[in-house]
């Protein structure tokens, strides 16, 4: 894979359709460090952000179940953020929404991590469920023999409250999630 970024670490954040996935993704741009000033972005797509010199950080806000993608397509686009990486940074980290299940096209949640690990060798991968989701409601969470499997392929999976401040502050959230690409 010349030419392209080295995958570093993953970030997965998992939920159903309108759990709060993406404000959660967006909430990381609360930390000082991704460069935007505390200042949430709201365009759907988010330009990589700086982490170092030599190290960046994608996000994709968009479930490919929502996009009714295949795993193929989810890691063409993926190739194509590395190739475009590559011309300023050579170590890429990813943070993008899944929801849990499987659809006609894109499969579980599980089966797709299965696939991160096998086709990009980062070296860590995180997924965070939501629980209770953004409006407060209970999340739907992966099962114990989910989680199991996530374990045995050495995937750290967390629950996080997904549920919106309503005072309109930030929740802290953001800060923790953007912990996991400090290197410091």
């Amino acid at each position: 894979m010349t030419n392209m970024a080295t995958i570093e670490r993953i970030l997965v954040v998992c939920g159903l359709q309108n759990a709060g996935k993406s404000h959660l993704l967006r909430s990381m741009f609360i930390d000082p460090r991704l460069g935007t000033d505390r200042v949430i972005p709201t365009p759907r797509r988010i330009k990589p952000a700086a982490l170092s010199r030599e190290r960046c950080l994608q996000v994709r806000c968009t479930s490919p179940h929502e996009q009714a993608e295949s795993i193929d397509d989810f890691f063409a686009e993926l190739d194509r953020a590395r190739r475009a990486a590559w011309r300023t940074f050579w170590r890429f980290n990813y943070a993008c929404a899944l929801q849990p299940n499987a659809t006609a096209a894109t499969p579980d949640a599980v089966a797709f991590c299965r696939e991160m690990k096998g086709r990009l060798t980062p070296e860590r991968i995180r997924l965070v469920q939501l629980d209770p989701r953004q409006d407060g409601r209970h999340g739907t969470l992966l099962s114990h023999s989910d989680v199991n499997q996530l374990r045995s392929m050495e995937v750290e999976v967390i629950v996080v409250d997904g549920r919106r401040e309503p005072s309109g502050s930030q929740p802290p959230h953001g800060l923790m999630l953007a912990d996991f690409f400090d290197f410091t």
